[in-house]
Formats: structure tokens, C-alpha cells, sequence
């Protein structure tokens, strides 16, 4: 009767462990478990982006902050004094930019005007020149007139003369012929009108050719005068040709007044840049004296303070950290063979050691590139000495739900979890 007992307890231990295994290895084709998981969230270092003496520390360790917030303050003095420095070197240069202006625009006006002199000189010049030309040319003109003028009272003076004597040699037959008393009286009264008439048109001829003469003379000096330039009422022609030179000079002088403001035009390019590094030199003074106000870059709670009163910090040095509360993820480094089966998208069920009756619901976000042996500090080389295989883990990520079982402020990063991945 006991051996009977004994075998139906046996046979029920048999059928219970056997359901049990069934039970286990269904599980196992289910779910995905491992105990090697932690709380993790974005940590976001807090250090200072310029050197400087610490003037006041706004922030305790684990005091929650808010973006923005002010964490800690640097002695502004010297920084500020140079925000003066490079306001002042703005003004400055803006000074200078616009008197570089001002230049290049009274160049211009002052390169236009010698312009507009010059031409007005060139024309005027012109004009003089050719007045003088025509002058000259009509003086010579007159002169030619007047030489013709005197050939023709000469040769009216002697037409004159030959007439003159005509009327003598008439007068001298009129007096023989009287003598013999072939004539009358009258006729030889008549032959004295001849010759009185003759000699009275040689005198009027004499004085037309002095006068013409003299006028010949007259046009000639005038002549001179013009050809010498010492024209004693009219600029000569010399004198109208330095007045075009004078021109000429004056229009290389507007050249020179226009090459004047391409240089000035130099020096407003010149003043320009200057300003605008003035303005990039307070543009990184005004940065500076930001830089002096150290904030928080998101909210979240401080951790890590490692800062004081009074203490120097250099740029990049770190002074505390800011873990962000309100959005924290799961890692779970599951092992190499039971991630044929995990997939993203898939659903996860997260418990904490610390909260043990709460459960925490999440999706698997993504799968690491690597294992975790190949990102650490010494990644192993098994090509050399001797190898002892190891099954690796792979870190996978597990974003919990935003309306979980319970407030998600209460993880703390770095607390131990366990991962249960539904694999179907």
C-alpha cells in the first residue's frame, strides 16, 4: 500500500515538474528577460565657455532648475569694461566711416567741378584761339587789300604824272603856236587849265600813294603785333594758344582729382572693414559678458557640483551637471543569443528594484551597432594570447511610456531594473 502511495507521488511530481518545464520552455518561446538593465537619461554637463573668477553660486546639488535658469555668475567687471572698449571703437570707426564718405563725395563734387572748369577753360581757349585766327587771318587780308590799294595809287600817281607832263608839252606848242599867231589866246588858256589840272592830280595822287602807304605800314605792324602776341587790346594768338595749354592743365588736374577719389574710395572700403570688425569685436565682447551668466541648458536637477565661491574656471572646465528627469529611458543589456527574436517596436515591461510592486510599460526603440565589450575603453583583440570565449551583451533601448503605472519624476538615472521583452 505505500509502495502504491509512493508511486502516485512520484508520478504527480513526475507530471508536475513535467507541466512546469512545458510551462517554462512556452515562456521562454515568449519572453525575453534579463535582470542587466538600468534607468538612463539625457545628463547634460554645465561648464564655463570663458575663464573668470566665480563671483556667486546659484544652484545645490540636487536642487531641481529650470531652462534657463541662472546657475552660476562670473566676475563681469573686466568684461564689461572691454563691452565700453569695443562700444567706443565702434563710434570710432563709425566716425571714420562717414568723414570716408564725406571725402569721396567732395572729391567727386571737387573732381567734377575742375572737370566742368577745364572744359568751360578748353572751350573759352578754343574760341580765343580761333577769334585770334580770324583776326590775324583778316588782318592779313586788310594788309593784302591795302598793298593793292598802294600799287593802284601809284600807278594812278603815275598815270597822273604822264598826263602832266602831256599837259606841259601842250602848253609849250600852245605858246609857240601863239607866238606865230596860228592860235588863239584861248587856246592856250586853255592848255595852262590842262597843265594846272595835270599838276594838281599828280599832288592828289601823291598823297594817295603816302596814304596808302601809310595804311600798308599800319596793317603790317598790326600784323606783327598779332603773330607776337603783344596785341595791345585783343588776347594775340599766342596768347589764346597758353590759354588752351592752361586747359590742358586743367583737365589733368581733374584726372588727378578723379584718381584722388578712387583713392579716397580706397579709404572708405578701408574704414568700412574696419568698422565692421569693430562691430564683431564688440558683437564677441557683448558674447563675453553673456558668457559670464551661466545657465541651465534644460531642466532638470543638478547633480555633480563641483563649483564654489571664489574658485577660477577655465573655458571647457566642468562645473556640474543637469539630469533631465522627465525623460528617461531603459537599458538592457541582453544577451547575444536571446536577441534573434527581439525586434523594434516590440513590447516591454520594466520593474525597479527600487519600486518592486510597480511595473512599467515601454517599447523597444532600437538595438545597439555593437556589443558593449566593443565600445569600452579597451575593446578585446582576440587574435591574441589566449581566447576563452565570453557570450557578449548588446544594449537595447527602451522608451517607457509617458502615462505609465506610475510618475516617471520618480526614476533616478543608474537604478537597477528588470526587463521583460514580449517577443510575440
Amino acid at each position: 500500500m505505500r509502495s502504491r502511495s509512493a508511486i502516485v507521488v512520484l508520478v504527480l511530481v513526475a507530471s508536475a515538474a513535467a507541466a512546469y518545464g512545458a510551462f517554462a520552455w512556452y515562456q521562454s518561446r515568449l519572453v525575453v528577460v534579463t535582470d542587466d538593465a538600468y534607468v538612463d537619461g539625457p545628463v547634460a554637463p554645465v561648464s564655463a565657455n570663458i575663464s573668470g573668477q566665480v563671483a556667486e553660486v546659484l544652484v545645490r546639488d540636487n536642487e531641481t532648475v529650470a531652462t534657463g535658469q541662472s546657475l552660476v555668475r562670473l566676475d563681469a567687471r573686466d568684461h564689461r569694461a572691454k563691452v565700453e572698449q569695443a562700444r567706443a571703437a565702434v563710434r570710432i570707426s563709425e566716425e571714420r566711416h562717414r568723414a570716408a564718405i564725406e571725402r569721396v563725395a567732395l572729391g567727386r563734387e571737387m573732381a567734377a567741378s575742375q572737370r566742368t572748369q577745364a572744359q568751360a577753360a578748353s572751350m573759352r581757349a578754343e574760341a580765343a584761339r580761333q577769334s585770334a585766327v580770324s583776326v590775324l587771318e583778316a588782318t592779313r587780308a586788310i594788309a593784302s587789300a591795302r598793298r593793292a590799294a598802294l600799287a593802284a595809287a601809284v600807278a594812278e600817281r603815275e598815270r597822273a604824272v604822264a598826263l602832266h607832263e602831256r599837259a606841259t608839252r601842250d602848253l609849250a606848242r600852245a605858246a609857240e603856236l601863239l607866238q606865230k599867231e596860228l592860235v588863239s589866246r584861248q587856246f592856250l588858256d586853255y592848255a595852262e587849265v590842262e597843265v594846272r589840272t595835270a599838276a594838281a592830280q599828280v599832288t592828289a595822287a601823291e598823297e594817295r600813294v603816302g596814304q596808302a602807304r601809310r595804311d600798308l605800314e599800319t596793317a603790317e605792324a598790326d600784323i606783327r603785333m598779332r603773330e607776337s602776341g603783344f596785341e595791345p587790346q585783343q588776347i594775340g594768338l599766342r596768347t589764346a594758344e597758353a590759354r588752351v595749354l592752361d586747359a590742358t592743365a586743367q583737365g589733368i588736374q581733374a584726372d588727378a582729382l578723379q584718381q584722388e577719389v578712387r583713392v579716397r574710395e580706397a579709404e572708405q572700403g578701408l574704414a568700412l572693414a574696419q568698422l565692421r570688425e569693430a562691430q564683431a569685436n564688440l558683437a564677441l565682447a557683448l558674447i563675453n559678458l553673456e558668457y559670464t551668466e551661466i545657465r541651465a541648458p534644460l531642466a532638470g536637477m543638478a547633480a555633480k557640483k563641483s563649483v564654489e565661491v571664489g574658485q577660477v574656471v577655465q573655458p571647457g572646465q566642468p562645473l556640474l551637471a543637469i539630469l533631465a528627469l522627465h525623460d528617461v529611458w531603459v537599458i538592457a543589456n541582453f544577451k547575444e543569443t536571446q536577441l534573434h527574436r527581439v525586434r523594434s517596436g516590440m513590447r516591454a515591461e520594466v520593474v525597479v528594484d527600487t519600486y518592486p510592486e510597480r511595473t512599467y510599460t515601454g517599447t523597444v526603440e532600437s538595438i545597439a551597432a555593437g556589443t558593449g565589450a566593443r565600445f569600452s575603453l579597451l575593446p578585446p583583440e582576440n587574435a591574441t594570447g589566449n581566447w576563452v570565449k565570453v557570450v557578449q551583451r548588446i544594449p537595447v533601448k527602451i522608451v517607457l511610456d509617458p502615462h505609465g503605472g506610475a510618475n516617471p519624476h520618480a526614476l533616478r538615472a543608474g537604478m537597477s531594473v528588470v526587463v521583460t521583452v514580449r517577443a510575440r
